[in-house]
């Protein structure tokens, strides 16, 4: 395995070298230098937010960390996609099996839309902190569950064709059409909103709840985790907010108003990070689309199994930024300053989930 990782990494196209100790990490961690000493030639770079993100990439990234950093990090792949690609279940901790069970988890997955952009800012949370030694501590207070792409068969197709995509890629009626959104498959809500039984719209939203194996893979690891878990972060692509419950139906209800308050928070934190940029928002998922959408997975977090902190997070404005760049030049670092504001606002919910 450790011969054959170096083929798959040059494959990948890494385009330039840069100092090891970047990648947004004061000091390394040894198993992580000793990653890239044993496995990067001269022309690739071992930061995983400057490759191309694809299925290659995650596995190629996954089984380094596996095979050099595994005291720290535990990857399943139990379950697969229509297509045949691996839905990841990544656990970050450095305690042992007793000593997890006391601690919180904190869930974060990405990619549900079929977007690179989460993913690889997933990825990149995997990195800072497995690679980070300025982060150990957040192995060591909390359990993180990262499912870093559960939609690869629909950010494949994207990412290889010239259209827009949102859903999976399962045949639809003897393959008259192909997908379901996913993001509209939760047990929650799911026939509240009028069901659209339209198999070419790109809000699909399946034949029936939970329907999809993308959403089974998630829905699955929720229950595993549930008596531990405190919050929850989905990462969507083309936006710059993050989002409270509820995405069916207008938030009036007085428990959300600690989650509303916590979404402040993190707001806060990315605007002092990169607000600078663009201003970070936060608001209820209704309220950002402008109409419900149900089947969300927010919303069957927070009202199936009651996890407070439960929350959409919008990342990569794809919109603003090809607006912006037929009128002016973007700011130098700009996607760089949005990764680390973003980070800093999953440090600020650990903090939140740790000591408050």
């Amino acid at each position: 395995m450790k011969n054959s990782i170096p083929v798959l990494l040059t494959l990948l196209g890494y385009s330039y070298i840069v100092n090891a100790t970047s990648c947004g990490c004061k000091n390394l961690r040894p198993c992580y230098e000793d990653m890239l000493n044993s496995l990067l030639d001269v022309d690739e770079d071992p930061c995983i937010e400057n490759v191309a993100i694809g299925a290659s990439t995650l596995i190629v990234f996954l089984q380094a960390l596996k095979q050099f950093c595994g005291p720290a990090i535990e990857v399943h792949e139990e379950s697969a996609t229509y297509e045949g690609r691996r839905l990841y279940e990544v656990v970050l901790n450095t305690s042992n099996e007793v000593e997890r069970q006391s601690k919180p988890v904190i869930m974060i997955e990405a990619g549900q839309d079929a977007g690179s952009g989460p993913v690889m800012l997933a990825l990149f949370i995997i990195e800072q902190i497995v690679a980070c030694e300025e982060y150990s501590e957040m192995m060591e207070q909390v359990t993180w569950v990262i499912l870093p792409s559960t939609n690869p068969d629909g950010q494949e197709y994207l990412r290889c064709e010239m259209e827009p995509w949102y859903k999976n890629r399962r045949p639809i009626q003897n393959r008259m059409s192909y997908g379901v959104d996913i993001t509209r498959n939760f047990d929650d809500s799911w026939s509240s909103c009028p069901v659209s039984n339209d198999i070419f719209s790109s809000h699909y939203p399946g034949p029936s709840a939970t329907s999809e194996n993308e959403t089974q893979f998630i829905s699955n690891v929720l229950a595993k985790y549930k008596q531990d878990l405190k919050a929850y972060v989905s990462l969507r692509r083309d936006g710059h907010s993050i989002l409270y419950p509820f995405a069916s139906k207008s938030a009036t209800r007085t428990d959300l108003e600690y989650a509303q308050s916590v979404a402040g928070e993190i707001a806060e934190k990315i605007n002092q990070r990169s607000g600078n940029i663009q201003w970070f928002l936060n608001s209820s998922i209704f309220d950002m689309n402008g109409e419900p959408k149900c089947g969300h997975s927010v919303d069957f977090v927070y009202n199936k199994l009651g996890i407070p902190y439960s929350y959409e997070m919008r990342v990569f404005p794809d919109t603003t930024t090809r607006i912006l760049s037929k009128f002016q030049p973007l700011p130098k670092g700009y996607e760089a300053s949005l990764r680390n504001g973003y980070f800093n606002g999953i440090r600020e919910l650990y903090n939140i989930v740790v000591y408050d």
